[in-house]
C-alpha cells in the first residue's frame, strides 16, 4: 500500500516459505526440515529487513536469536546465529559509530549466550524425559513404546522399499516365576539384566532390543529373512543355557518365536505371528524355538 515493493516481495517470499513448510510438515508428519526451514526463513527476514530498512529496524534481530535457538539444536542454532550476528555487524558498521556498535554486541551478545545456555539446558532435559519415556529401567534397553516406534517405522521403510526384510524374536525366560519364588526377587532382577546384557553383546549394532514385558523381550533384526532370523535364535538360545548366573545350581533356558515381516500385515499382526510361534514353543516343551512362515515363506526360502 505504500509502494514499499522490496519489502512486500520479500515478506511474500517470506509467507509463502512458511506456508510450504506447513504443508510438508502437515503431509510427512516430520518437524526436523520445518525446524530448520523455519529458522533459515527467520534469519533471512530479519537480515533483509535490516538492510532494506537500515539500523532503525536492529531490534529483530533480538527475537530472530531467541526464535532460531528455541527451533535448533544448541550447537547447530549457535553457528547459524553467530553468522546472523557477523552479518548484520557487517551491515551496519559504516552507518553507526563505535559506541552503537558497542552497545548492540554487549546486547547481541548477551541474548545469544542465554539462549545457548537456556537451549542448552531444555535439550538435555529433553533428551532425558525421552530417554524416561522410551528406555526399560531396570535392564537399560528400549521399552514397549519404543519397540512399537520402531516397528512402525519399519513397516513404513519395507512398504517403500519392498525389496528390503525384517525379521522379530520373542524370547521368553522359561519357568521365570520359578526362580523368583525360589531366589527372591532380587535375584530375578539380575538375571533379566544379566539376560539382556547377554542378548545385546551377542547380535549386530543395527539389530535393536527391547524388554516387552515381565520376562518377555523383542529383538529386532532388521535386513534379515526368517532363516538367518530362526539360525541367530538358535545361537542365542545355546548362549542362555551356557551362561553362568552366579547363583547355585542354576540354569536357565529360553523359548523364541519367530516372524518375519509382510508388507500386507499390520505390525500389531506381525508381532501376533511371532507371539503364536513362541506358544507353541512353550507349550511343546520350551527351550525351542519355532517359526511361524504363514506370510514370509516364499521371502524366507530365497
Amino acid at each position: 500500500m505504500h509502494g514499499d515493493w522490496s519489502i512486500a516481495l520479500m515478506n511474500s517470499a517470506v509467507v509463502i516459505g512458511t506456508f510450504s513448510l506447513f504443508v510438508h510438515l502437515y503431509i510427512t508428519k516430520k518437524a526436523g526440515v520445518a525446524r530448520a526451514g523455519l529458522s533459515v526463513l527467520t534469519i533471512f527476514a530479519m537480515t533483509m529487513t535490516i538492510h532494506l530498512k537500515g539500523t532503525e529496524n536492529i531490534h529483530w534481530v533480538y527475537p530472530a536469536l531467541t526464535t532460531t535457538f528455541f527451533l535448533l539444536s544448541p550447537r547447530t542454532a549457535a553457528i547459524l546465529t553467530s553468522i546472523f550476528l557477523f552479518v548484520v555487524i557487517a551491515m551496519i558498521w559504516q552507518d553507526v559509530n563505535v559506541l552503537f556498535i558497542l552497545t548492540f554486541g554487549i546486547s547481541a551478545g548477551a541474548t545469544f549466550l542465554f539462549s545457548y545456555a537456556f537451549s542448552s539446558r531444555m535439550h538435555t532435559q529433553a533428551l532425558f524425559l525421552e530417554h524416561l519415556a522410551t528406555t526399560d529401567p531396570l535392564t537399560g534397553v528400549g521399552n514397549r513404546r519404543r519397540l512399537e516406534e520402531k516397528l512402525l517405522e519399519i513397516s513404513k521403510k519395507i512398504r517403500r522399499y519392498p525389496g528390503q526384510t525384517c525379521s522379530l524374536i520373542i524370547f521368553d525366560i522359561d519357568y521365570f516365576k520359578q526362580v523368583n519364588d525360589t531366589y527372591g526377587h532380587a535375584s530375578g532382577d539380575i538375571i533379566l539384566q544379566s539376560f539382556s546384557d547377554i542378548m545385546t553383546s551377542n547380535v549386530r549394532d543395527v539389530d535393536s532390543f527391547y524388554r516387552l514385558g515381565g520376562e518377555e523381550f523383542v529383538l529386532v533384526l532388521e535386513n534379515t529373512n526368517l532363516l538367518a532370523a530362526e539360525k541367530l535364535a538358535r545361537k542365542l538360545a545355546i548362549e542362555i543355557e551356557n551362561a553362568d548366573w552366579h547363583i547355585e545350581n542354576l540354569e536357565m533356558t529360553t523359548s523364541a518365536g519367530i516372524a518375519q515381516y509382510d508388507a500386507s500385515e499390520s505390525t500389531y499382526d506381525w508381532m501376533k505371528r511371532a507371539d503364536e510361534a513362541l506358544y507353541r514353543a512353550k507349550e511343546s516343551g520350551r527351550n525351542k524355538c519355532l517359526v511361524n512362515n504363514e506370510f514370509s515363506a516364499e521371502s524366507s526360502s530365497s
